[in-house]
């Protein structure tokens, strides 16, 4: 067995390499294990939130963020057939952050500005084709047994190895949850809808009792998010014609002529909605998707992800640095973590998915008027903002676990 290492964090996703990079910058040395050969180029996640934006500064990496994300201060909900429901503007938030705005940023671009940082810090070690296969929970440490069997002991182990997490599965941790009959697609294309739709903002939420859609503005192209029936087979959902017939009916609905969209990606994927039972056991903890899953709709997943990491961060330094006790202060994590991800960021993205696609037209036409109304209450329109915006929630729940950490180290 190798010399015990003080953090390991399995995954070097947007989740694990916030944790690495806040834990190595107050001097714990931190080890990172990730399977693949070299940083993913995924980029299904790309909304960074305000709170997710403030930690960020924190961390030094907002100048690197802006220069190269798009900021979006307005986002639109909107129906397919009928147009703008209405525009919320996040810089009426202006007085309560400094980030009144989301910024659309790649989660692949992303990781790798954190790695720019790390390669920084002589604490902080990556390594690639190393994938945690399994963990051991030894009380007072914790073992990962990597896919070649080393064995590294480790005063503590974050599991931020994903929906598949080998971290969680090694304790039997239940997953229990859905999985959606639906599949979601994402297109990529360099088309400007924004020629076609004038009014468009740079991320809007299409409802449609039939086919809803999201379109995101990143900085180099135009996302699309699309659902799949469950009648409809991945490998016709994905080709080149199919595609083309969806996005030029989105077309057709404003009475504009075909066009051939200059497609630069696609992404075909299932979607669940689960949560682990357990989200720590004595030095091990979870985060990000290893804990909880949700569909994408309100872009809550990696930023949800990232306050997980951060509340570790928040526990392993409480207790390396200030002597908390470590069983108590991980069931800290595990505690207010689940709480949030049950009571927000479960129950919002099930609400959008109904929203989304609403069948109902009493129901659908009750949210519209709700929404409408927001445009001449601008405090109600705050408070909406502060809910879509995660800034409640996070600053709550992050805030929860130091005033809870700062108890056990009193």
């Amino acid at each position: 067995m190798s010399d015990r290492k003080q953090v390991v964090i399995a995954g070097a996703g947007p989740v694990g390499m916030v944790a690495a990079l806040k834990l190595a910058q107050t001097g714990l040395d931190v080890t990172i294990y990730e399977m693949g050969d070299d940083l993913s180029v995924d980029s299904k996640a790309s909304t960074f939130h305000i709170p997710t934006l403030e930690l960020c500064d924190e961390l030094g990496l907002i100048d690197d963020m802006l220069e190269q994300g798009l900021m979006v201060p307005l986002f639109q909900q909107r129906d397919r057939k009928g147009g703008v429901i209405a525009q919320l503007d996040l810089s009426l938030l202006k007085d309560e952050t400094k980030y009144p705005y989301r910024l659309q940023l790649e989660q692949s671009k992303f990781t790798r500005l954190v790695r720019n940082h790390l390669d920084k810090l002589p604490n902080a070690h990556l390594f690639y084709g190393a994938g945690v296969a399994t963990a051991e929970d030894h009380t007072d440490y914790a073992v990962a047994i990597l896919n070649d069997g080393t064995r590294v002991e480790c005063d503590w182990l974050i599991g931020c190895d994903g929906a598949n997490s080998m971290v969680r599965q090694s304790f039997g941790f239940e997953f229990p949850g859905e999985t959606f009959a639906e599949r979601f697609l994402v297109m990529s294309t360099t088309f400007e809808f924004r020629d076609v739709m004038t009014d468009l903002a740079e991320v809007a939420y299409i409802t449609d009792p039939d086919e809803w859609m999201v379109l995101l503005k990143t900085p180099d192209h135009w996302r699309c998010l699309m659902a799949v029936s469950p009648d409809e087979d991945d490998d016709v959902a994905v080709t080149d014609e199919r595609i083309q017939e969806r996005l030029n009916s989105v077309l057709a609905d404003l009475g504009h002529e075909h066009v051939d969209f200059p497609m630069v990606g696609k992404s075909l994927y299932r979607v669940n909605q689960r949560v682990a039972k357990n989200f720590a056991i004595n030095r091990i903890l979870l985060a990000g998707d290893s804990a909880h899953m949700n569909n994408p709709l309100g872009g809550f997943g990696m930023n949800s992800g990232i306050h997980d990491a951060w509340s570790a961060g928040d526990v392993i330094e409480a207790v390396e640095l200030r002597g908390a006790d470590a069983h108590k202060a991980a069931q800290i994590h595990g505690v207010v973590r689940s709480e949030v991800c049950h009571s927000y960021v479960q129950a919002n993205t099930k609400k959008n998915f109904k929203d989304m696609q609403e069948k109902d037209e009493a129901a659908r036409q009750a949210r519209n008027a709700m929404l409408r109304a927001l445009q001449d209450d601008v405090e109600a329109q705050k408070e909406y903002l502060r809910g879509t915006s995660m800034l409640t929630s996070a600053h709550e729940a992050i805030a929860r676990v130091r005033n809870e950490l700062a108890a056990l180290s009193s």
